[in-house]
């Protein structure tokens, strides 16, 4: 037989309040409490004239989130519908609909939530109980409504731009190379616009976009540098490929203002001529048209993704060359090198692919060779899950002793309400002790999580020896015989990264290997080294050294 639902004499109430942003909660408290208030006075008032269907509000428990209700991806929220669950929740009182949502799918999923745990809802500014057919389909239509306000939002923040842009007014947005900012208004910066007209030149001479920033930046020019209003230095970097084209690409440098696919006409001067202008987007559409070869997956280029510069420690890119036999050769090239050219103190060496792979390669099979590999890698794994677990319990330790001291404010601090009940200081205590039992359930939630997560970690049943052999065993013929996007993948299992520090000056620098949990690595170096090798100056990052498996 199905169990029969307990008849409640009182109704246990939720209040949820909510403001965008955590700013707003902190220097603009009147907000946070004055929902609170609006709720707390509406239940007063309510079981003052006899309570809901005869029923008082015994208690409630407050919910607050300093987010934006764009979504219900809210710790308040999240916790209200836990408790709903569970039974604790008889009512929602929140002052507008659009506090829990402003989205109507949204919404109307929560609705769907709470109806489903026999909760209702109550709207204290707009009179809306959902517990009557006609409370519910009020609350729908004014979330349409709040849904409808925030897109007309945005609408008049488009509506105001283009207005600004129609007036011939500077829409703002970080400042452009050739004019300076007075009231609005863009003034014509002279030397500046000099630039601006060489750089659409060198773009039909050079005929690409990362050669102009590569002559740019060797020739000491720098991209527009300003000063805030705050008093604070903007821009003033280097060139790169997409700062030039989108000066190229800039109506601006016709006297005009392009938004939303349609131009409009400035107050400021012209810079660039419409001819050159149209010669330049004839280029970049001419550009753009011809098909990209993904160089990278058309090479044997092993370390993709893996292989930085030591210099900037920006990535390497692929870039190849093809000699008077029509022989193409692929080098491994740092990216800010390739995109803006060498500056000073910044000329890392193009390293060739094949060789590089190659030496990559053998420090690899050299690992897997050391007959103490194995042991260190059981080691590492189960030092690493140790000091999870220790790290988890200790975290476990300290959360109970904080909540062993919140309950004790809490106690203290119920304690206080109750003596000064009948004085101007019972609100400050009861708002005080709201806020210890807010965080007393997170924290409770958190020791729930961590809990699991432990015994997850204790409950994992140990790798198999034999499993570690096999992957030792395999690796370098599984290496040899693939092709190029599994030996990438094969590599990743072991190498975090490539670091080249070789200077194309003085072709000197070193190439450093760093492996997977690489500090454990180099912990265990000592027991990995076989006897046979007790003397070999290799070491477990830096290469290029004697004893490394090659050079480059």
């Amino acid at each position: 037989m199905p169990t029969k639902k307990k008849k409640k004499n009182s109704i246990k109430a939720a209040i949820y309040i909510r403001v965008s942003t955590v700013e707003q909660s902190d220097n603009d408290f009147s907000s946070l409490d004055g929902q609170l208030n609006q709720c707390k006075t509406w239940i007063e008032q309510k079981n003052t004239l006899g309570g809901i269907d005869g029923k008082q509000i015994s208690n409630y428990e407050i919910y607050k989130d300093t987010k934006s209700g764009k979504d219900l991806k809210r710790p308040g929220i999240e916790r209200l519908i836990k408790d709903a669950k569970v039974g604790k929740i008889d009512l929602l009182v929140v002052t507008k609909i659009d506090r829990v949502s402003r989205s109507l799918q949204d919404f109307l999923s929560l609705i769907a939530e709470l109806e489903k745990n026999d909760v209702n809802i109550a709207v204290v500014t707009q009179e809306i109980d959902t517990s009557s057919p006609a409370g519910k389909a009020l609350q729908r239509m004014l979330l349409v409504f709040a849904e409808f306000e925030r897109d007309m939002v945005s609408e008049r923040t488009k509506e105001k731009r283009l207005e600004t842009i129609k007036a011939g007014l500077w829409p703002g947005g970080y400042q452009i190379l050739g004019y300076n900012l007075e009231d609005q208004k863009l003034i014509l910066n002279e030397n500046e616009a000099t630039l601006v007209i060489d750089i659409y030149n060198r773009y039909l001479k050079i005929k690409s976009a990362s050669k102009v920033a590569k002559t740019l930046n060797k020739d000491g020019h720098s991209n527009k540098q300003w000063i805030t209003k705050k008093g604070n230095s903007r821009g003033g970097g280097q060139f790169h490929k997409k700062s030039v084209l989108t000066i190229l690409k800039n109506h601006t440098y016709l006297g005009k203002y392009e938004y939303e696919r349609e131009v409009y006409e400035g107050r400021h001067d012209q810079i660039i001529e419409e001819d050159l202008f149209n010669q330049v987007q004839n280029l970049i559409t001419e550009n753009s048209a011809k098909p990209k070869s993904n160089i990278s997956s058309e090479t044997p280029a092993i370390l993709t993704n893996i292989c930085t510069c030591g210099f900037c420690k920006n990535g390497m890119t692929v870039s190849g060359t093809t000699n008077r036999h029509n022989k193409k050769y692929y080098y491994y090239k740092c990216t800010q090198k390739n995109n803006e050219g060498i500056s000073k103190g910044h000329n890392p060496k193009d390293l060739p692919v094949q060789t590089l792979d190659n030496f990559v390669y053998r420090t690899l099979v050299l690992l897997l060779k050391e007959p103490e590999l194995l042991k260190a890698m059981k080691k590492r794994i189960k030092y690493e899950g140790a000091d999870r677990v220790k790290e988890i319990e200790k975290k476990i330790t300290q959360i109970q002793n904080l909540l062993k001291s919140k309950k004790k404010d809490k106690t203290n601090t119920l304690k206080l309400v109750t003596d000064y009940a009948s004085t101007s200081l019972k609100e400050t205590y009861q708002s005080q002790l709201e806020s210890i039992v807010l965080e007393i359930e997170e924290r409770e939630n958190e020791v729930e999580f961590l809990s699991e997560q432990l015994s997850k970690l204790k409950n994992e049943s140990p790798i198999k020896t034999s499993e570690y052999k096999k992957v030792l065993q395999d690796f370098a013929n599984q290496y040899k015989d693939n092709d190029v996007e599994i030996k990438r993948e094969l590599t990743k299992v072991l190498v975090k990264n490539v670091e080249s520090c070789v200077n194309q000056d003085t072709d000197e620098g070193t190439i450093e290997v760093q492996y997977i949990a690489d500090k454990r690595l180099e912990a265990d170096w000592k027991e990995i080294k076989s006897k046979k090798n007790a003397n070999s100056q290799m070491k477990v990052r830096t290469f290029g050294t004697l004893g490394s498996p090659g050079r480059i």
